[in-house]
């Protein structure tokens, strides 16, 4: 069943055109920031964030375990993931990249790096290409892989805290003087979720992409995954480390070679094109690894 609704989920990112423009508009997040930040007025902050955080996830796996058998566990588990899933809808917009840059259409492929390195220290109109091609990377991890990851090992409860921790540590108390306790924790137990997944997705690039090369890259950049807007120290190492592998198995010929604004957008599309099909490539990776360990029945 977890199978099925990875697949279905998959197919409905890639063409359901009116699914995509709604979770663009960032429905799920708005509404848990407004409903946080209405509790937090209510019964406090720290009660406020503790309820958002804990209740809905607690409830589904109370209900549904770690697993999603029956009909409603399965429609359950397909809305939590719809709702979670790449929230700023990268997918779309790596699409659009990928045609602006062929059309030499400058404006909008500095519109579509806005929404890329949006929450990052990286000024858009001045990333580079290799900056570009790695966060495309980088946010397929975060905003796919990391809550199918979760979902698979913890059912929709684990895909759905997983999100919501993310969510929460970056969204201050109201009137926050600093970083909270807790905010602070939320933060730390982000990195501790992060952490476990990124090994397995390198795993999967280095499989999707020249394998060689990416194993001689394969070491955490705690610098790297701070320019991709990483605060925490375990964090950053495993975006950097995402960072780094995903540009070095990427083994197209002239990849390297247009890596400022100088070169035209045409001869920039290479590397957007090859690390976007690295990242589809590791996602089909995955998929199978999934429908194997369905098989054996390791995965319900």
């Amino acid at each position: 069943m977890k199978l099925l609704a990875l697949v279905l989920v998959i197919a409905f990112d890639r063409f359901l055109e009116f699914f995509q423009r709604w979770r663009a508009a960032r429905w799920p997040r708005r509404v848990t920031t407004e409903v946080f930040e209405t509790l937090a007025g209510m019964v406090g902050p720290t009660a406020a964030r503790l309820v958002v955080w804990l209740l809905v996830p607690g409830v589904l796996f109370a209900w549904l375990g770690l697993g999603s058998d029956g009909i409603i566990g399965w429609l359950v588990a397909m809305v939590v993931l719809l709702l979670v899933i790449t929230p700023r809808n990268t997918s779309e917009i790596n699409r659009q990249l990928l045609d602006a840059a062929a059309r030499d259409d400058a404006e909008t492929v500095e519109s579509a790096r806005r929404v890329l390195f949006d929450g990052t220290p990286v000024d858009p109109s001045e990333a580079t290409t290799r900056q570009t091609g790695e966060r495309i990377i980088v946010l397929a991890f975060s905003e796919w892989f990391l809550v199918l990851f979760w979902f698979v090992l913890a059912g929709p409860a684990g895909a759905l805290l997983y999100r919501l921790t993310e969510w929460l540590a970056e969204t201050p108390d109201p009137d926050e003087q600093g970083l909270s306790r807790l905010r602070g924790w939320q933060r730390r137990l982000h990195a501790i979720l992060v952490v476990p997944a990124a090994p397995v997705f390198t795993v999967l690039m280095l499989l999707a992409g020249s394998f060689q090369r990416g194993l001689n890259a394969w070491r955490g950049d705690e610098s790297l995954g701070r320019e991709h807007g990483s605060l925490d120290p375990w964090e950053a190492a495993s975006i950097g480390l995402i960072a780094r592998v995903g540009h070095a198995v990427i083994d197209v010929e002239r990849a390297d070679e247009c890596l400022d604004e100088s070169a035209c957008l045409a001869d920039q599309r290479i590397w957007y094109r090859a690390a976007h099909a690295i990242v589809l490539r590791a996602l089909l990776f995955g998929l199978a690894l999934v429908a194997v360990l369905t098989m054996i029945g390791w995965v319900p």
